[in-house]
């Protein structure tokens, strides 16, 4: 009897460990695939877009295996992000190729004019559970090409993920707080059922531009606003 007692002990022990290893892996490989993120937006200050790339790529399985769905997605989407970035910079006349069904839409802000880029993109939404990313770049530089046409060169500042859109929502950044515009960018998802023969409509989530923190905020949708682009209809 205390033979089997102690078999049935240890195999119990056996697998306490065994649960304590993986429980203690997890949190190594999140904090490896968070340093290898890092790691990949240091590289695009460095304007180093490839590497930047397979840091993304490699942080974006990372997080899968450590079971962060989101921050894998938002690696991956940066990965892509950057591919197409990188490709326009090495063509040597600007394309006439239309932009990626999943770039949604950018805009420019701060001082000088376009210091700073803001832009909404969704690669793979569609197999997963988010809606995409928004990506606050600082332009270091242009590039010159010979014709006299130009393409910026840009560092990754801040990321935010975006959820799955609802029926009748869209993405927008042309937004208002109580009635008036700010210096910074809203961007928000505004709810449009119930709102077509409006000149606005409500948002549901927002965020904001910070500009002096550099950061990609959540803010309360609470007063904002997003302008209907055709009240009644288009």
């Amino acid at each position: 009897m205390n033979r089997h007692l102690s078999i049935i002990f240890l195999s119990g022990v056996a697998l306490l460990e065994c649960f304590a290893g993986v429980m203690q892996a997890q949190p190594r490989s999140q904090t490896r695939a968070e340093e290898v993120y890092n790691r990949g937006i240091a590289k695009t200050r460095q304007e180093d877009y490839r590497g930047a790339i397979a840091s993304f790529q490699q942080a974006a399985t990372l997080f899968n295996q450590s079971g962060n769905l989101s921050n894998a997605y938002k690696s991956q989407a940066l990965a892509t992000y950057l591919q197409f970035t990188s490709e326009r910079i090495q063509r040597t006349t600007p394309s006439n190729d239309p932009l990626p069904s999943w770039y949604v839409g950018g805009s420019c802000l701060g001082i000088p004019v376009c210091k700073y880029g803001v832009v909404f993109v969704n690669p793979g939404a569609e197999r997963t559970n988010f809606g995409g990313v928004i990506i606050l770049e600082e332009k270091l530089r242009m590039l010159n090409r010979p014709d006299g046409t130009g393409e910026p060169i840009n560092a990754v500042l801040d990321v935010q993920i975006v959820p799955k859109l609802r029926r009748g929502e869209y993405f927008t950044s042309n937004c208002q707080m109580r009635g008036r515009r700010t210096q910074n960018l809203f961007a928000a998802i505004a709810q449009t059922t119930g709102y077509e023969n409006a000149d606005f409509y409500p948002a549901r989530l927002a965020w904001r531009i910070n500009l002096t923190g550099k950061k990609i905020e959540s803010i309360p949708a609470t007063n904002i606003q997003c302008e209907n682009p055709c009240p009644g209809g288009c």
